[in-house]
């Protein structure tokens, strides 16, 4: 299935790059790429997002993995259903990075988070994210879309 490839992919690619973070770089030092735009930086994020309860990763682990089989289990239940190709391409990709953050959080207790976008907003340049996170971010947006359009389809179709 290729839904299934997808998750898959997200993850061998992000675990591939945290790798490479983690053996090739020095942890908080800055490398612009891209004439400038992206920078990339390896950090240790310990908790949840912008590093939320990140000294108590029992709870960032307990709701991570919550959350994964609670993503995972609506996923399977939409898996082998005909249509929602945008319901289950945007469960996958947060599928695919949900499990590689995950996967970083029970092995090493953090979570390797390597490039920021170079702006003018000071806060948009402190934010370090990882490929995972864009692809949750990204599924999120397409659960989003799906569900709207089908709530708006539903209501428009509605017999009175």
């Amino acid at each position: 299935m290729i839904y299934l490839g997808i998750i898959f992919s997200i993850f061998i690619l992000d675990f591939s790059i945290k790798k490479y973070m983690e053996e090739k770089k020095v942890l908080h030092k800055e490398e612009k790429i891209c004439k400038g735009k992206i920078i990339l930086h390896k950090y240790h994020n310990k908790g949840a997002i912008f590093n939320f309860l990140e000294r108590n990763q029992f709870l960032v682990i307990l709701g991570s993995i919550l959350g994964v089989a609670v993503l995972a289990v609506n996923f399977g239940s939409n898996l082998l259903k005909r249509r929602k190709r945008v319901l289950k391409l945007g469960q996958s990709f947060m599928l695919g990075g949900a499990l590689s953050n995950l996967y970083d959080r029970i092995s090493k207790k953090y979570v390797v988070d390597y490039f920021s976008f170079n702006s003018r907003c000071s806060r948009l340049k402190n934010i370090i994210f990882n490929l995972s996170d864009i692809f949750i971010f990204l599924g999120g947006i397409l659960v989003i879309i799906y569900r709207v359009f089908f709530i708006l389809r539903k209501d428009f179709c509605k017999k009175d």
